[in-house]
């Protein structure tokens, strides 16, 4: 009797993990982007070979999944505007066309937060990395501030 509720419990396993793990969808764009970037052949560079168990991998994309439900990863960003009233979107619009003309490179956000509208610029995992933009964009923004914010990912490097 014993062997054959071990057997029914293997057996109840294995289709329980086959089952849990056959759900699992990946995006190809991001294995190829993490696991399969790094290795890549490059001319000129040594070669990388990763040698894991696949279950690593289901960790790695679960876990990037769950990082794109959240809407992002905790990080800072540099407020330069927020206003009240009736000409606070025109003055919003400027702001930012103003901050694009000085740093092109810095993402910019525009953020209705009623009744207030804001603009935040930047995607800062750190404040250390926030600190050093924010002395930059303080000589032209005054009123700026480094905010904790959830920020967009950060492309892999090439």
């Amino acid at each position: 009797m014993k062997i054959s509720k071990l057997i029914l419990g293997i057996v109840f396993i294995l289709f329980f993990k086959s089952t849990l793990f056959g759900q699992i969808e990946y995006d190809d764009n991001v294995s190829k982007d993490i696991l399969s970037k790094l290795q890549e052949k490059v001319d000129g560079t040594g070669e990388i070979i990763i040698f894991q168990d696949m279950r690593i991998n289901e960790l790695v994309y679960n876990h990037i999944e769950q990082n794109k439900r959240k809407g992002g990863v905790p990080g800072y960003r540099i407020r330069i505007f927020s206003d009240i009233g009736t000409g606070a979107r025109d003055a919003s619009q400027k702001s930012k066309a103003r901050f694009y003309e000085l740093f092109p490179e810095i993402p910019i956000y525009i953020e209705y937060d009623s009744p207030y509208f804001k603009v935040y610029v930047g995607d800062f995992r750190t404040k250390i990395d926030a600190l050093k933009e924010f002395n930059r964009i303080k000589r032209y923004f005054r009123s700026a501030f480094i905010v904790p914010d959830k920020i967009n990912y950060p492309d892999l490097e090439e």
